[in-house]
């Protein structure tokens, strides 16, 4: 009996070493193994696009938002009323200074001026005689006198009655744009009524607002270009024409005046713009297309593409890996940004790719990438 016990304690002694084998095993040794494998593998090579950093002669700047204003603009009124009889032009038209744009009714003034023209021959003719009787003696100098007040009033009317009727011819004060016309053929119109409004269309001004401290760098004459939403590949060129006299107490900015050519009449009042005013001359900086960074609020990075730290000297292709970088970012134009600090003229930078990558990746270029990410985007 008590060598059965034994005989069982053994065999449960061997079943319980082989199960603690086999847990140790499974939990502890084959997952080490596989992690050692794992890290001792090589890092897969990510593939992206890189482009180097370059140095470009930028111009330094003051940006703004503006928004344009006629140099002229008028609502054309008639100063006295009537009804209109003639409209000499389209809506929209390009106009010049002196051209005729409507004509009012001018019957009445027409049938008054013809009245008048005959009582002041009648005056003319009383006066004449007045002279005569007067030089003889036979008239006194009251009867003279009154022939001659009746002769200037009547003078007085027809002129009054000319221009009048001058005042139911409205023409351009200056060369300019019509907008759409508010009134048609046979309306009456009254004194002061806008009939249609006229502005000048070239040259044409764009107001924007800059800091005290932007103030300060702005002079008159400076260049303005001016890009626009409607027209987004063309730039407007100008110069800046003047400033307000005050800072605004709301908002402490001060308004600037740019003027801006505009042959084509392509521009017109109210549309918004966004204004750079050249306030230096040219000066190097280092550049890289602004899909580089990667913005956080830690701070702003790129992916520098280097030679691998442990490369490997037998490789048929270079052994690259992707370095991170914190940058300090100045002025933005046109797709590029300025890196004040952490690249240098010729650094290649990671342009496409970045989702795939970290510190220490190694990578591969290939900038056929940026090229189908730019298709796709122009095919969207």
């Amino acid at each position: 009996m008590l060598r059965r016990i034994i005989y069982l304690f053994l065999v449960l002694i061997i079943f319980g070493g082989l199960a603690g084998a086999i847990a140790y095993y499974a939990f502890d040794f084959k997952p080490k193994m596989i992690a050692g494998f794992i890290m001792s593998a090589p890092k897969p090579v990510e593939t992206i696009s890189a482009e180097e950093a370059r140095q470009d002669q930028w111009e330094p700047e003051v940006s703004a938002i503006g928004s344009l204003t006629a140099v002229n603009g008028i609502e054309v009124a008639p100063q006295v009323g009537g009804i209109v009889r003639e409209i000499l032009f389209d809506s929209g038209d390009l106009v010049k200074k002196g051209q005729k744009l409507f004509q009012l009714d001018t019957d009445t003034e027409e049938a008054d001026l013809k009245n008048f023209r005959v009582q002041f021959g009648n005056a003319e003719t009383e006066l004449d005689r007045q002279q005569k009787l007067l030089d003889k003696g036979f008239a006194s100098k009251s009867t003279f006198d009154t022939a001659r007040l009746l002769r200037d009033r009547m003078q007085a009317e027809i002129e009054r009655t000319e221009a009048l009727i001058a005042q139911k011819s409205i023409y351009a004060p200056w060369d300019g744009r019509l907008g759409l016309r508010d009134v048609a053929v046979g309306k009456y119109v009254a004194p002061g009524q806008n009939m249609i409004w006229l502005q000048t269309v070239d040259p044409i001004y764009v107001d924007f607002t800059v800091t005290e401290n932007d103030f300060g760098r702005i002079k008159v004459g400076q260049k303005v270009k001016a890009k626009f939403s409607a027209y987004a590949n063309d730039t407007f060129d100008g110069e800046v024409f003047t400033t307000d006299a005050r800072v605004s107490e709301a908002s402490r900015m001060i308004t600037v005046r740019g003027k801006l050519q505009n042959p084509a009449g392509r521009l017109v009042p109210g549309m918004y713009s966004d204004v750079k005013v050249i306030v230096g001359e040219p000066a190097p900086v280092v550049t890289i297309p602004q899909s580089a960074v990667t913005y956080s609020l830690y701070g702003d990075s790129v992916f520098a593409v280097v030679k691998a730290k442990d490369a490997d000297p037998n490789a048929k292709e270079p052994d690259l890996e992707a370095e991170r970088r914190f940058v300090k970012l100045g002025l933005v134009r046109d797709g590029r940004v300025n890196v004040v600090e952490g690249i240098k003229p010729g650094d290649q930078v990671v342009i496409a790719g970045q989702n795939k990558i970290d510190q220490g990746s190694k990578v591969r270029i290939d900038n056929s990438i940026a090229l189908n990410l730019t298709v796709d985007r122009n095919a969207q």
